[in-house]
């Protein structure tokens, strides 16, 4: 049996060093990593710029980061650490202008349905490990082991934040779901 098309991943052959190189890499991980990244940015661009972040810092430590077992593991890493710091840096600039008593006005154009957008805009408002561990369970396609292992945590902790995920989002969807059909 045979894996799904878009789970299938071609085998990138390794220099004798145990490198492997890093344009085919790119060539072969950048859709999924823009994937990754969309489920953590409300517009597309915005995604696509954590991923080309992503990897440009994988480009920049390619001597080291291609003798990884996953270098893709690392790109995800990264890309993860920059969605966290962007949201970070997105909220205090927010606060900010409310505090300072402006109506921002967000002019996204957005390139997902209204109910895909609404289910990830309850995505993008959970918890922070939350929302990681939804985005690359869903998104990211990956194992338990795996998201526990580009999160920095057990896999029980894994399990633990997509429980209590699947609850807060059961819980907001289904509110909207019966104000969507009232």
């Amino acid at each position: 049996m045979t894996a799904p098309p878009h789970t299938r991943r071609t085998v990138i052959p390794r220099t004798r060093q145990g490198a492997i190189p890093f344009e085919p890499f790119y060539r072969r991980e950048y859709h999924h990593i823009v994937a990754v990244a969309r489920a953590f940015s409300p517009d597309r661009s915005a995604a696509e710029d954590l991923a080309q972040e992503a990897f440009a810092a994988a480009h920049r430590n390619w001597d080291r980061v291609s003798r990884y077992e996953d270098p893709r593991a690392w790109v995800r890493r990264v890309l993860i650490n920059k969605a966290t710091s962007l949201r970070r840096r997105l909220g205090a600039e927010r606060r900010a202008i409310q505090k300072a008593g402006h109506d921002p006005r967000r002019g996204v154009v957005n390139d997902l349905s209204l109910p895909t957008e609404e289910v990830w805009n309850e995505v993008r408002a959970l918890p922070r490990r939350q929302q990681q561990a939804v985005v690359l369970h869903y998104v990211g396609q990956l194992t338990t082991d795996e998201i526990a292992d580009a999160m920095g945590c057990s896999a029980g902790a894994v399990k633990s934040h997509l429980h209590r995920a699947r609850l807060v989002l059961k819980d907001r969807l289904a509110d909207w779901n019966r104000s969507d059909h009232e």
